[in-house]
């Protein structure tokens, strides 16, 4: 049975590799820089509530931010969780303003018990994105007189993506410690020409660069619950990440050919050897408070010095970053057969991170509010989560891009029971 669901996921999970490959699921001018745009972490449950996810223990949900949290499940039950991203976003500048959509499958993951104290995850998701087109316009009057007008065009795509397997353990009855091995792959294209007027005498110039990125990562995570109040069912939730400073293999070829009319050359064409890109520590913390299995907040804090990051033996201008997430769900009586909205799941959130990206004395901070609902499905654990996340992203000052945008996740979280022994009379 187990090497059936084993098999069966990771043919989802490369026929989502494929999907991601060929999608675009950004177009922020801000992903040229570092490794992309880093992808909302954590499913619809956590994205809901500001991506609160260190202290969260889910008996009936997937939380692999925090590994330790696989060891919360029931045994003899299974988890299957699939989700789809879509939303638009406004480009800002000064003097204009472009809009874009984006409609994506986002994640697929599984996770199960493998003994009382113990349980195992495998998921699929995005780690970051590269997707921008940025045109310039020669404005040298002399250049425009003699020769024309000169368009120069940066633009990018591809993306980074993880594939999990992460295992959690129970050496005490408050405390839980778990580790995900991830493997990162993906490929980040990047191209800059030069291109000149149709009637000019001049070769259109184009600069292609191409790395492969392949390798794995660990993540650490550990969770300790204590009662507050055992006869109310009170208790607060300590959780926390370590991401170690990775360097993951990394592979670039460069290429420079020129273009007139129909004629096309190569001029250049280097293939480096097998470098690394380095991904700096990554420490997140958070507490959150239970009271009766109805109410649950909580807070998190997260730091990354991507100061440190180098990117295939080249240092990008980036910097400390940190961010700050809130959560709150209540759910009125889980239990309830009578009334199907005290079972539903409300939840909202708020979330700011100061970015690693820093252009023109601006550093490119992102802060957004969040909230959604968690619906179950009959008198089951099975659940159809929505989250809505509305949010900006950097500024106009210094002839900047300021992003506002709004994005919809939805998920489908299956729960059930399996390897019972059936019995007749």
């Amino acid at each position: 049975m187990l090497k059936k669901i084993s098999l069966s996921f990771f043919l989802i999970a490369a026929s989502l590799s494929a999907l991601f490959a060929q999608s675009i699921s950004t177009y922020s001018p801000y992903s040229r820089y570092g490794i992309g745009e880093m992808k909302t972490k954590g499913f619809t449950q956590q994205r809901a509530m500001g991506g609160l996810a260190q202290p969260i223990r889910n008996p009936f949900g997937i939380n692999y931010l925090n590994p330790a949290s696989y060891s919360a499940q029931d045994t003899m039950s299974f988890i299957l969780d699939f989700g789809f991203e879509a939303g638009g976003t406004l480009y800002e500048t000064s003097t204009q303003s472009k809009r874009t959509g984006i409609a994506n499958l986002d994640h697929v993951a599984i996770q199960f018990p493998v003994t009382k104290r113990g349980g195992i995850s495998l998921g699929f998701v995005p780690f970051s994105q590269v997707g921008y087109e940025i045109k310039q316009r020669e404005t040298n009057p002399y250049l425009i007189t003699n020769v024309g007008i000169i368009d120069y065009i940066y633009s990018g795509n591809g993306g980074i993506n993880k594939l999990y397997a992460g295992f959690a353990y129970e050496p005490l009855k408050f405390l839980s410690v778990g580790a995900n091995l991830s493997y990162m792959f993906g490929s980040l294209d990047y191209e800059k020409s030069m291109e000149f007027p149709a009637d000019a005498p001049y070769a259109n110039t184009y600069r292609k660069t191409s790395v492969t990125v392949s390798d794995v990562s660990i993540n650490l995570g550990l969770q300790a619950t204590f009662f507050v109040n055992k006869e109310k069912k009170q208790k607060m939730i300590i959780g926390a990440t370590l991401d170690n400073e990775t360097n993951l293999g990394a592979k670039r070829i460069d290429r420079v050919f020129i273009q007139y009319q129909s004629y096309q050359d190569t001029v250049n064409f280097d293939e480096s050897s097998k470098s690394s890109l380095k991904l700096p520590r990554n420490v997140s913390a958070g507490v959150s408070f239970m009271s009766d299995n109805k109410l649950l907040a909580g807070f998190e804090y997260s730091y990354q010095d991507w100061s440190k990051a180098i990117f295939v033996n080249n240092v990008d201008s980036l910097q400390k970053s940190q961010s700050f997430r809130f959560g709150l769900e209540y759910t009125p009586n889980r239990y309830d057969l009578k009334s199907y909205l005290k079972r539903v799941s409300y939840r909202v959130g708020f979330h700011t991170t100061s970015g690693y990206v820093k252009l023109r004395d601006n550093q490119i901070n992102n802060y957004g509010i969040t909230f959604g609902v968690g619906l179950p499905f009959r008198n089951t654990n099975t659940s159809f989560n929505l989250s809505v996340e509305l949010g900006q992203r950097g500024t106009t000052a210094n002839s900047l891009v300021k992003e506002s945008y709004s994005l919809v996740n939805f998920s489908v979280v299956f729960y059930d029971f399996w390897f019972f022994k059936r019995k007749y009379n």
